[in-house]
């Protein structure tokens, strides 16, 4: 899954999408379609979101809750 397309669309008075592909993507694809939250909501999910990754990276807790790290709380 080299290509990857977004877009935030609005259904016309039919309920009906337009969408265009870029020619990379070929003449077959997959479409999965999801209701959109608002855009506020939709971008605090993506912040938690991001934040989950980064907390499964294991990041958190293999950097910040090292030992050498750990000097920073004395400040």
């Amino acid at each position: 899954m080299s290509n990857v397309l977004r877009q935030y669309l609005t259904a016309d008075a039919s309920h009906t999408i337009h969408l265009v592909l870029p020619p990379e993507m070929g003449d077959e694809v997959e479409i999965i379609v999801f209701p959109r939250a608002s855009a506020e909501l939709a971008a605090r999910q993506e912040s938690l979101a991001m934040a989950q990754l980064l907390d499964e990276s294991g990041f958190v807790k293999n950097v910040l809750n090292s030992s050498e790290e750990d000097c920073w709380n004395d400040l």
